[in-house]
């Protein structure tokens, strides 16, 4: 038992067990689900694969993006079922296509409906959800809470998405008043700075009890922006498009939660070992039944996180945070230590106006100023010398920035970075490492730590 257990009441303690349980009920289903296919036989050619359970999984390789691109059908199980395809676009702009049968889609579509049978509420919930514009298939998954379903490309959907906030609805075995305000980041972002800019006194108090952020990171001052304007606590999720089940950031806690259908880990980017504290690469097992057509099992996601599992609010299980995609963070050469998390440059450059952005949603009437919901253009580049590791952060500043302002702005993020990373402030006192953050005029190609494109593939239905 870990650390922390102690302190957990015997029904949480309970639960956790029962998690831990259904892992490895499933786990060696799911290995022979993946074993139908060419691919993975070949992939663990030589690899004992009896009896495989949460403790010998990490025997296993990994499998990354570029293996399940190259092997295409060769990885898939389609025999005997309809398929739909799921586009996942990534950082690289190549998009990444898997697959999901009709048989897991009515599987889990099955298992849900019969969970709200047996623990089913006295009225569903109401929601406001801003639609994912970017996914042409989603996995719809029965849930006690009724939808008003809008788009950012909708004409007036923002006015509209106010009136229904504020108003009472009638409708059977419905909670009357909104609680829940969901969407992509990015079309929450555009409606609250909407809202922000119609309502500067603030918005008319509303019945919203939970605003769930999800597909980019989330940064904190727009966490604080979020629950400002909408007077309730913010969830984000976390999530790809490939892999059904991700996580949700706790309220107790502030530690990401997985969901019991896929199995979590956190592989050390230079050992390659499990990880149970510090900064790694997060690796996913989607289980079977719930995920079949496309097997991934030690799936490298490509996203850097952090890992406890202690310090949350549930103990003895594999808890994150997400820092964005790994490659535009910096390691520290031959270790497991991060000298640049993605995140931390983002949280420093995000809420800088003389940063440019690229624009989002740009030629929809209702987005007054696009490049205020697109991305600050900045990119953070290191590369290995003789002198050692070099390390430079770029920002694409406005050209009416004056050379003092610029010089400011520089300094500023200089320190902000630093201050986030304290393995950097180390290895720059202990001459390891340079350091710079540099101006241009402008940015190719600029460091999309998350793209919107990938997460939030399964939806409420």
């Amino acid at each position: 038992m870990s650390v922390g257990t102690e302190r957990l009441h015997p029904s949480q303690r309970e639960s956790i067990d029962a998690l831990h349980a259904f892992h490895d009920e499933l786990l060696p289903e799911t290995i022979a689900n993946a074993l139908k296919t060419t691919f993975f036989r070949e992939h663990w050619s030589g690899y004992n694969l009896e009896n495989i359970s949460r403790a010998t999984l990490a025997e296993l390789p990994t499998v990354g993006k570029e293996h399940i691109r190259s092997a295409g059908e060769a990885a898939q199980n389609r025999a005997g079922v309809v398929c739909n395809d799921v586009f996942t676009t990534g950082t690289t702009g190549n998009p990444l296509i898997t697959v999901r049968s009709d048989r897991e889609q009515e599987f889990i579509r099955d298992f849900f409906t019969r969970q709200l049978r047996e623990r089913p509420a006295p009225r569903c919930l109401r929601g406001l959800e801003f639609k994912n514009p970017y996914h042409g298939h989603l996995i719809g998954v029965p849930a006690s809470i009724h939808y008003h379903r809008v788009s950012v490309y909708d004409a007036g959907s923002f006015e509209y998405g106010r009136a229904t906030l504020l108003r009472c609805h009638n409708d059977e075995n419905v909670e009357p008043r909104c609680s829940v305000l969901a969407g992509l980041e990015r079309c929450l972002r555009a409606f609250t700075l909407d809202t922000m800019q119609r309502f500067p006194n603030g918005f008319p108090q509303t019945a919203l009890r939970l605003v769930v952020s999800y597909s980019q990171y989330l940064t904190a001052a727009w966490r604080r922006r979020l629950e400002d304007t909408w007077g309730a606590p913010v969830v984000d999720r976390f999530g790809i498009s490939e892999v059904f089940g991700g996580a949700s950031q706790c309220l107790n806690c502030g530690w990401y939660h997985f969901e019991p259908f896929v199995v979590p880990e956190v592989i050390g980017a230079h050992s390659g070992q499990v990880l149970s504290t510090g900064m790694g690469l997060l690796a996913l097992t989607a289980l079977y039944p719930f995920q079949e057509a496309q097997p991934l099992v030690r799936y490298l996601t490509g996203d850097l996180v952090e890992v406890t599992h202690e310090l949350s609010c549930r103990p003895d299980t594999t808890a994150i945070k997400p820092l964005g995609r790994a490659r535009y963070g910096v390691p520290e050469p031959d270790t497991d230590r991060w000298l640049i998390t993605p995140a931390s440059v983002l949280e420093a450059v995000d809420e800088v106006s003389e940063i440019a952005r690229t624009p989002r949603f740009a030629g929809v009437g209702q987005i007054q100023d696009p490049y205020a919901i697109g991305h600050p253009k900045y990119r953070t580049r290191w590369s290995k010398g003789a002198s050692g590791l070099g390390v430079k952060v770029e920002l694409a500043l406005s050209s009416n920035v004056s050379d003092s302002r610029r010089s400011e702005v520089l300094s500023n993020v200089y320190s902000d970075i630093l201050k986030r990373n304290p393995s950097l402030e180390e290895a720059l006192r202990s001459q390891r490492v340079s350091f710079v953050v540099g101006a241009c005029d402008d940015l190719e190609e600029s460091d999309l730590i998350a793209q919107a494109h990938s997460g939030g593939v399964w939806s409420d239905a």
